[in-house]
Formats: C-alpha cells, structure tokens, sequence
C-alpha cells in the first residue's frame, strides 16, 4: 500500500468515525428528550402570591429540576384551595399549597388524592403528629414548613417586652393603637393560642374568647387583607397585631426593621402547611417525585434560611444565614416554643366557632 493510499484509507475511516458519532449524537439527543417528556413531564404549582412564589422557586424548583426532576411552573393565585375547588373534576395544578386546616376540608370534601407511605419516603423524617392522614392512614399531602402565629410589634410605638404575653392586648393602654383580622381567621388562629395563654384550649375556647373580645375594644380597625396589616404595621399605624412569622420574615428583609416578631410567654401558635394534589391530577408518577421531594430536608433548609419558614423534616438543621432571624440555635429549640392543637377539632367546629365570634364582636 502507497503512502498516499494509507492516508486516503485512514482519512476516510475518520470520516466514518465521526459520521457515526453524529447519527449516535443524534439519535441520544432525540430518545433522551422523548423518554425525558414522558418520565419528567411539566408540573404546576399554585402558591401565594407576595413573594411566596420566589421562596418555591428559590429554594425548590430550581434545585429540582437541576437534579433532574421535572420543570415545575410556580402560579400565584390568591387562594390555592378556592381554585382547587373551582377546577373539581378538571385539575389544572399538579400541586398546591394550603393550611392544614384548607387540606383537612379539602380531604373531607374529597378533592384530593391520597398516597401511601411507600410512595412518599421522605414522610418518615416529620413528626406523625404533623402528618395529615384518612381514616385509613393514607398520606392527604405532605408538610413542607410551618410558620408561627405571633405577635408583630412595631418598636417606634411599643415595645416588645410590652407584649411578652397575649393578655397584654386587652391593655387599655393599647386603646386605638391595635389591629386584628377578621373572624373567619380569629376562629382559626388566635382562639386557639389565646385560649391557652389564658388556661383552656380549642376545646374549651371561652378564656380565649374573652380575650379577643377585650383585644377588640383596643383595635384601630379590622384588617381585611395581608397587604393593608403590612402597611399598617410598617408606617407605624399600629403598635401591634397578631400575626405571621413569614411576613414580619419579609419585612425585615426588605428592611422594615422596626417590625418585630414576638413569642409571648405563654408561647405562639405552629402553623403547618400542607402541599396537597387534586383528585384527577395527570402525570401522577412525576408529581409523586415532586412531593417527596419537597419533604425532603435540603430544600426546607433553603426556604428557611430564604423566607423564615420552620422545616417539618427532622433533618434540616438551622444554616448560619437563618439563625440571627429566627433568634435560635435550632429549630429543635424554637418548636418548643410553639404550640401545635387538634386542627382536626378546629376544622369540624369552623363554621360554628366563626359565628360565635362574629355575634361577640356585633355587640362592641
């Protein structure tokens, strides 16, 4: 064989060479993305809105879809479980986020889907006592965080030590300088923790009843919206409000640090919120990943470090950026603080706790 030969030999086998690893690069290229449209479809997830949406994407979405899970679009809607039942039969989310009081209805009402705990693994490293189960001891969701139930100080009008217990709204002192929101969330939030910061319980609730009456005469008005009790506390409308971490959470970050969260001594009231799937959901495989997932410790570690949210998983530890807001050492610490009720016995007995509370408040 001549030289030249030799080379037009091996020229051509390299030509051969990369024409076959183009046809593979092709072919890898196209099967992968059809296997990748079946096992890792497009999800949906509804939220809040007011920055609720950032904190799912910033500590999981992002972080899933880059291990490999399926793109998820987060949808801001002003109440996840209202579009639920609007779409009952044709589900247009994967997910949504609700309290554990909306997920019990929603449950009860049979709207949404129910797993075992095979399928969600990640659901052995909560706490049972914030599992929300059927009578057949089937997942209704999944706990992803908590927040507490509080309350918001602005310090250019008060103290926090003038609030290191709920009986200190019935103050006299505090006379036009309070807020509180409306009865369909006193029933839920406040009866609970000031029944017991005053000796009874969501089931003996007449303690915590009178207090609200009290705290009443003291408020400047009734908040019908998040955004209006944020302003309020903000510009310094009001000294104090009952109200939520993740919002004081939010306004500190965005530099309103004359808002502060207070635990009274009597401790402040966990709030658990549950990622629950509509009956019906398509791509059930794909949104099984996604719930477990979200259960998962790394993702709750990021969304309390990010937004102030309490992890449910037991394996989250505090990172150094959520320590100084949370004011802890561990989350082990601060959920001592915190009381937990029978959601269960508050969600049977809603309708009729809201109209008790709405008759008291009639007569001031």
């Amino acid at each position: 064989m001549t030289l030249e030969s030799h080379r037009r030999q091996v020229q051509r086998r390299q030509l051969l060479s990369i024409a076959a690893a183009a046809a593979g690069s092709a072919t890898a290229a196209s099967l992968p993305r059809t296997a990748r449209a079946q096992s890792h479809p497009r999800l949906t997830h509804a939220t809040w809105g007011g920055g609720v949406g950032k904190t799912w994407k910033d500590a999981f979405t992002d972080a899933f879809e880059a291990q490999g899970g399926s793109p998820v679009r987060i949808i801001e809607v002003p109440n996840p479980e209202a579009q639920l039942r609007a779409q009952a039969g044709n589900p247009q989310y994967n997910t949504a986020i609700v309290t554990q009081v909306q997920a019990i209805n929603l449950m009860r009402d049979g709207l949404i889907e129910t797993f075992s705990v095979d399928e969600l693994p990640e659901m052995q490293n909560v706490d049972r006592a914030y599992w929300l189960t059927t009578p057949d001891n089937r997942l209704a969701g999944v706990t992803t965080y908590f927040v507490y139930y509080g309350i918001a100080v602005n310090k250019t009008l008060a103290k926090p030590a003038d609030f290191n217990s709920w009986t200190r709204l019935a103050d006299p002192r505090w006379k036009g300088k309070l807020s509180m929101t409306r009865p369909i969330y006193l029933s839920t939030y406040d009866l609970p923790i000031m029944a017991r910061a005053t000796g009874g319980s969501e089931k003996r609730p007449a303690s915590g009843l009178q207090l609200i009456e009290s705290m009443a005469r003291n408020v400047l008005n009734m908040s019908t919206s998040l955004a209006q009790q944020n302003t309020m506390l903000i510009r310094g409308e009001i000294a104090a409000m009952p109200f939520y971490s993740g919002r004081v959470w939010s306004m500190r970050a965005e530099g309103h640090q004359d808002v502060e969260m207070v635990i009274p001594k009597e401790g402040a009231l966990l709030v658990p919120y549950i990622v629950v799937v509509p009956k019906g959901v398509k791509n059930r495989d794909a949104t099984v990943r996604w719930l477990n997932y979200m259960a998962s410790a790394a993702p709750q570690e990021r969304s309390a470090a990010n937004s102030g949210y309490l992890p449910a998983n037991r394996k989250a530890v505090m990172l150094p950026a959520a320590r100084a807001g949370f004011g802890a050492e561990s989350f082990q610490a601060l959920r001592a603080q915190l009381y937990q009720p029978d959601w269960l016995y508050i969600a049977r007995h809603h309708k009729e706790t809201v109209a008790t509370i709405e008759k008291m408040l009639a007569k001031i």
